[in-house]
């Protein structure tokens, strides 16, 4: 799947900057959502729904936001592409709150090999099926949460891919989560909380390896602070806004944006560090 920049890819959030009359950010209204549901169907991946159950007393997490939203569908339309494209591979999802994006994941991860892939170099029948991969799905709060829903909506057999995980930013990760690179990291607005921006990076740069990890970041332009996180990010990763996804034009005029980071040459342990 190509991904696209255009010469103005610095700027992303530069244009939202201009807007900001000062650095202060203006809380999206917010609907207190305590026992109620969210059902979630996807136009290329229309054998499954998922159902979310959602909590915001402990905080704002506990909800589905728009960007996680934006993220699945994205992740439908690379597996639609490539029905292939997470069998094997380590996905970890930070900030997951409800868990939607992994609990998505974990699903497209079993269903890797389907026989309606329309990918151009599908698995082999007769092929020894390989490690089907592993996706944690994590955050700081909302552990309880995120195992109800994986509960709600995955089989026996997709749980095994799927673990619900407490990783704390800025902390070193667990083991478990370190054991095997990391190939895909998940992150849907995580970039709102000034005082979190050096603790998230650090735990990018920790579960990137070379040449290996991809990070595919959701965030919606809100402020100039945001703009300061993208470039200590850019110092570290190199990044990209994807505008291949077809749904660019309708998450675009919300603001929304879609960015793939690779950690620079140099910058993360290598395949054989410990």
């Amino acid at each position: 799947m190509a991904y696209n920049s255009d010469s103005d890819n610095d700027d992303i959030f530069q244009a939202q900057s201009r807007l900001d009359t000062g650095n202060v950010l203006v809380q999206e209204q917010e609907q207190s959502r305590i026992g109620t549901e969210q059902i979630f169907a996807f136009d290329r991946y229309t054998s499954r729904t998922i159902k979310i159950a959602e909590d915001t007393s402990g905080g704002c997490g506990g909800k589905t936001w728009e960007a996680a939203t934006v993220l699945s569908n994205h992740l439908v339309h690379r597996w639609h592409e490539n029905h292939n494209f997470l069998q094997g591979l380590n996905v970890v999802e930070l900030g997951a709150g409800t868990g939607v994006v992994g609990i998505l994941a974990a699903m497209l991860m079993k269903d890797s090999g389907d026989a309606n892939s329309t990918s151009t170099n599908p698995i082999p029948a007769n092929t020894t099926p390989v490690n089907p991969g592993k996706v944690f799905i994590t955050d700081m709060l909302f552990l309880d949460l995120m195992q109800t829903n994986v509960d709600l909506n995955l089989s026996e057999s997709e749980r095994e891919c799927a673990k619900v995980v407490e990783l704390k930013w800025g902390e070193p990760s667990p083991a478990e989560v370190l054991s095997e690179p990391v190939h895909i990291i998940l992150a849907s607005d995580c970039v709102y909380l000034e005082a979190a921006f050096e603790p998230l990076l650090e735990t990018l740069v920790e579960l990137s390896t070379e040449g290996v990890t991809e990070i595919l970041i959701v965030s919606k332009k809100r402020r100039k602070a945001d703009k300061r996180f993208f470039d200590k990010l850019k110092k570290k990763f190199d990044v990209v806004e994807v505008k291949d996804d077809p749904d660019y034009p309708v998450y675009s005029r919300q603001s929304l944006a879609i960015l793939s980071a690779r950690i620079k040459k140099g910058g993360s342990r290598k395949l054989n560090d410990k």
